[in-house]
């Protein structure tokens, strides 16, 4: 079994031309390394990356207006699916706010609208992206790349904003290449992505530009045991049982809640301010549950989970792939933003005649959860009940995630697991 857990979010913004236009290198892990963990070592790295990541009034407007995004996401996303789902909200919201850079007039306040003032939001990307932290314990990476075809000459104040603001790379390609995409590829993994990580597979020739977000996410967790991870009964939104892979950890010291809706449990990462959220829904149905789920509801959770417990918890291990087009998603949630005839970006290319329109969002995103890192937990299951007055934390049904830091409060991740995808 890989022991390693990696969230990789890909992002394709295609935009093209109103005008007669269709739309390396090894590198392993954190998680793969065998290590031992220098507990004081972690810790100063975990106070380094919460202490990089103190925000202003403007910075927490961004955020909120992101988390806001991510919770109407969740709910079109989710809606009506009874199967696991994963998508990188933060990831996802940052490619919109690069592509933002280049709206003009009621485009640019209707997106400002969702995202907040895009000179705000360039400042907080830009603070994010440098404080991400980047060690044996936890390693997060979120590139940037614009591509454009051959015919769209792109303006110097776009070019400048979004390379100083994203650290995004910004160069021209002819899309008809076929060799164009291997370079983009390569340079994606020169940048130290995963070189097993195919980011794009093609390119249409008809598409003026391709914006590029690719997030890569390893870290380590107070580790569960191996030997503890068990095949288990989890009971489906459908009233059906499984027996899947649970890891259990008797003994688990964490922050806890018990409601009578739902209980509640963060789960700390190794060398930063990164947690795992995961809610499990008592009364209600995922699905009934997850459409209640808003910004205050997510910051009432976080807030009423601030005091440890010793716990036994059991989390399934999985893994979970999701490759959705949003656009269509986009425009029942957000109409007056995506569902314009005229979305327009002429601020990003120098092209008197023609326009710059949003064609299409793909957003890729996969994840795993083992007992080394992100999300994926061996659960025992009947043993710590019988012998411990212990409170349980035994994730037997479906629930949601998120992988969020507990500086800003941002959710870097966040899906819901209802049984498939468990790693046997």
């Amino acid at each position: 079994m890989a022991m390693r857990t990696t969230l990789i979010g890909v992002v394709l913004l295609l935009l093209g031309l109103l005008v007669g236009c269709n739309s390396g290198n090894n590198n392993k892990s954190a998680s793969d390394k065998p290590i031992k963990i220098d507990r004081a070592l972690a810790d100063s790295l975990g106070k380094k990356h919460l202490d990089a990541l103190a925000l202003d009034s403007a910075d927490r407007h961004c955020v909120d207006k992101v988390n806001e995004f991510a919770f109407t996401l969740l709910h079109q996303v989710v809606k009506d699916r009874d199967s696991s789902v994963v998508v990188a909200p933060l990831s996802l919201a940052s490619a919109i706010a690069v592509a933002a850079n280049g709206a003009v007039g009621e485009v640019r306040d209707s997106l400002e609208q969702v995202f907040g003032p895009i000179i705000n939001a360039n400042a907080f990307y830009k603070k994010y992206m440098a404080a991400l932290p980047h060690n044996d314990y936890t390693d997060c990476l979120i590139l940037n790349y614009l591509a454009a075809n051959t015919d769209a000459p792109i303006l110097d104040a776009f070019s400048k904003t979004v390379s100083t603001s994203y650290n995004a790379c910004v160069k021209k390609h002819d899309f008809g290449d076929k060799k164009v995409v291997k370079k983009i590829n390569d340079w994606f993994h020169q940048k130290s992505l995963d070189d097993k990580i195919k980011v794009i597979e093609k390119l249409d020739p008809k598409s003026s530009l391709c914006l590029i977000n690719a997030l890569e996410f390893n870290a380590l967790w107070p580790p569960f045991s191996e030997e503890y991870t068990d095949l288990d009964a989890f009971e489906t939104a459908w009233g059906e049982y499984l027996k899947i892979p649970i890891m259990y950890n008797g003994e688990a010291y964490l922050p806890y809640v018990d409601r009578e809706e739902f209980q509640a449990v963060s789960i700390p990462y190794y060398g930063s301010c990164y947690r795992m959220l995961i809610v499990l829904p008592k009364t209600e149905k995922l699905a009934t549950f997850s459409q209640s789920m808003t910004l205050e509801s997510f910051h009432e959770i976080l807030d009423s989970i601030t005091e440890p417990h010793e716990i036994v918890l059991g989390l399934p291990r999985f893994k979970c792939e999701s490759d959705l087009s949003l656009m269509s998603l986009l425009k029942k949630s957000f109409p007056g933003v995506f569902n314009q005839n005229d979305v327009t970006f002429n601020a990003i290319v120098d092209d008197p005649i023609n326009s710059l329109k949003l064609e299409e969002i793909d957003h890729k995103t996969s994840i795993e959860v083992n007992e080394k890192g992100t999300k994926a937990f061996s659960v025992t299951e009947v043993l710590m009940v019988t012998i411990s007055m212990k409170p349980e934390f035994i994730a037997n049904h479906p629930f949601l995630y998120f992988v969020y830091d507990d500086a800003t409060r941002a959710i870097l991740l966040m899906g819901q697991f209802c049984g498939d995808g468990a790693i046997f």
